[in-house]
Order: C-alpha cells, then structure tokens, then sequence
C-alpha cells in the first residue's frame, strides 16, 4: 500500500542518498589551558545543492531564497513576509484533530487532495509560527504524497534560521512538518477507500 512504499522510500533514502559528508573545519582555540582543538562543520556550495536535492520544487525554491539572503534579520523578516501570505482559516477547523502538539503558540494545519496531489491551509496566533506554518504550506502545497512524505525534518537547517529561532520553535517546526506527513497519509489513504467504492 502507499504507506508502506512511502516509508520504504524515505528509508531508501536514508541510506542510499545521504549527501556526501560535508568537510569540516578545525578552529584552534589558544587559551592557558591549551585545550583540544574545536571542530565546526563548514557547508560547501555542493552539499548544500545536495540536501535540497530530494525537495519539493516549491520547497526547494523557498530554500535557495533563504540560502541567498546572508543577515539573520532579513531572513526573520522573510518569515513575516510569508505569515502575510497565509489565506484564511476556516474557523470550523481550529480542532484538536488539526492542532499541532508540542508547539509553543497556536498552530492548526488542514490538508486536502485534488488530482492525486495535496494542498494546505494552516493558521496560527503567532506572526513568527504563522511565517513557519506559511513556509511549509507553500513549500508542500501541490506536491504528491510521496514527495511530502520523503521530506526529513532537519530540512530546517538548510534554511539558515538558527539565530531567529529559539529550540522550541524549531522544534514546533518540525513537529508542523510531521503532523502534515501525517495527515498526507490520512487524505490519501481516505481518497483511495473512496475511490474503490
């Protein structure tokens, strides 16, 4: 069945299509203590090509967009630049069914199926989490259930967003990323059953 392929992807990706490890950087601190040498992790150009391979086009484009801004707060006001863009919510969906857990404002994300691929609608009464939720809504919407499900959380750090974002946010974001995941294969498997009636 499809949840059964789309998980046997993901793992096939895990382990056949991880990008080449990135080449790392030794940064010697001098201090009274002459302590051990720090290693930092430096992301050439090609890895970076790399880990965007296997995304949604839409999700692709916004992250290159992200790559391509270097400041921190302009990438912050990218964010509200997309919460702006978020299309009304139907207030009927504000549901615990539709309500991301482990979130620290606010957030309800709705899918729907046209045409074998999946667009969503989402909310939330945080400007910064609505800009996360309006990522990935834009980045996902009119993608197939497969590409959504292939689609690995630490995608994050691609964006560049770890100065504006506090480890709870991020970790909301991703919890964002599963819910959708989740009801991606709730939408699917729900239009298949209808579909053999």
């Amino acid at each position: 069945d499809f949840e059964a392929r789309a998980m046997s992807s993901v793992a096939a990706h895990h382990l056949s299509a991880r990008p080449a490890v990135a080449r790392r950087a030794t940064l010697s601190r001098r201090t009274a203590g002459d302590r051990a040498p720090v290693r930092t992790r430096v992301r050439s150009p090609a890895v970076a090509a790399a880990d965007t391979e296997n995304l949604p086009a839409n999700l692709k484009k916004i992250v290159s967009a992200f790559q391509m801004v270097p400041d921190a707060m302009q990438r912050y006001k990218q964010l509200l630049f997309f919460a702006a863009k978020l299309k009304g919510f139907d207030e009927a969906d504000r549901v615990d069914d539709n309500k991301v857990p482990g979130c620290v404002s606010q957030v309800w994300v709705v899918p729907r199926i046209e045409d074998g691929l999946v667009y969503f609608t989402a909310d939330s009464d945080s400007q910064l989490t609505k800009g996360l939720a309006a990522l990935l809504v834009e980045g996902l919407s009119g993608s197939t259930p497969k590409e959504i499900m292939a689609v690995e959380p630490n995608f994050v750090e691609l964006l560049g967003l770890g100065q504006s974002l506090t480890p709870s946010r991020t970790n909301g974001f991703m919890n964002m990323l599963r819910l959708m995941q989740k009801k991606t294969l709730e939408v699917y498997m729900a239009a298949e059953a209808a579909a053999k009636e």
